[in-house]
């Protein structure tokens, strides 16, 4: 598995990376992927969600 991707997950599971490890990651990919997946945000047949873009969810019948 990727660095990266452990990275993501980890925030993704609300892990919170300790402030003197985020000052020093601070503009790296490193922090943007924990931070990407600590806020939530995930790409799927290229369109990318978020706070800002949530999830729409399942579609419901009409009755």
């Amino acid at each position: 598995m990727n660095l990266y991707q452990r990275v993501y997950l980890a925030g993704y599971s609300g892990r919170a990376m300790p402030r003197w490890l985020r000052r020093l990651a601070a503009r790296s990919a490193l922090h943007r992927a924990w931070l990407s997946g600590f806020t939530g945000c995930f790409e799927q047949d290229g369109v990318r969600y978020g706070p800002a873009n949530p999830y729409p969810g399942p579609a419901l019948p009409d009755c």
